[in-house]
């Protein structure tokens, strides 16, 4: 079969179901791909979210298409960028863009070639479109689906500082209504990334056990990546709280 031809055998025109899949060598979030082939999935799941509400935009009032697209997760570890975006205000021309703590910002360009999707970038264009109190926006109807709940994993990239009260409350995802979730896991953030929250708690942790003289070898806050746990010191929960 010809490579054409077996493009759009993967392909729904549609756009009924868009893939993202970071570990694809073909993987791009670049603006002129949509997503909706197996041959050329997205990198994020961002990029995945704002086609699906293009998909089901239609000229006209109260008229778009609702509960049509499925956004589906490969196997392997998907980055979100949940920092607060951005609120247009088109009182004035040109349009201003409103952050959260109040300062207005014209930092923000229609898509193109040169658009900057890539998540570790911290001027990337895909948080800008976020919920202004945090959290990607998931538009209304829009289903994401992982293909394996323990291996499909999601993290955000931004975690605010527990100790900070200065921080307001953020999200993940902003649901908007009709969205449905299945069979994926959200972890914390990277441990190797300076967004880990627990690796904001690691010096009050140390000096805490200190205060109570408790000796231990090495301090690890979070769940080691790992597929099975052996401790031979370990004490069942049942033998513990029974005695």
């Amino acid at each position: 079969m010809p490579l054409s031809r077996l493009d759009n055998f993967l392909k729904n025109v549609r756009g009924n179901i868009i893939y993202v899949n970071p570990n694809d060598l073909d993987a791009t979030d670049a603006v002129e791909n949509q997503g909706n082939s197996l041959g050329r999935p997205f990198i994020t799941i961002q990029r995945a979210l704002i086609e699906a509400a293009r998909f089901s935009y239609q000229q006209g009032l109260d008229n778009d298409r609702f509960g049509k697209t499925t956004v589906v997760l490969y196997p392997g570890e998907h980055v979100v960028d949940n920092r607060p975006g951005y609120i247009p205000d088109d009182s004035v021309t040109p349009i201003r863009y409103i952050e959260r703590q109040g300062t207005t910002t014209l930092d923000f360009s229609p898509f193109s070639t040169t658009s900057d999707f890539n998540l570790t970038s911290t001027n990337n264009i895909l948080y800008k479109l976020n919920s202004v109190f945090g959290g990607v926006i998931v538009p209304r109807g829009v289903s994401i689906v992982g293909l394996d709940v323990r291996k499909t994993k999601i993290r955000p990239l931004y975690v605010p500082n527990p100790l900070n009260d200065n921080i307001e409350r953020s999200a993940i995802f902003r649901m908007t209504g009709g969205s449905y979730f299945s069979d994926f896991s959200i972890f914390d953030g990277d441990p190797n990334a300076s967004v880990k929250a627990s690796a904001l708690l690691f010096d009050l942790t140390e000096s805490q056990l200190k205060t109570w003289g408790c000796k231990y070898q090495e301090l690890i806050l979070g769940k080691p990546h790992a597929d099975y746990f052996i401790d031979d010191k370990g004490i069942n929960s049942d033998d513990f709280f029974g005695n």
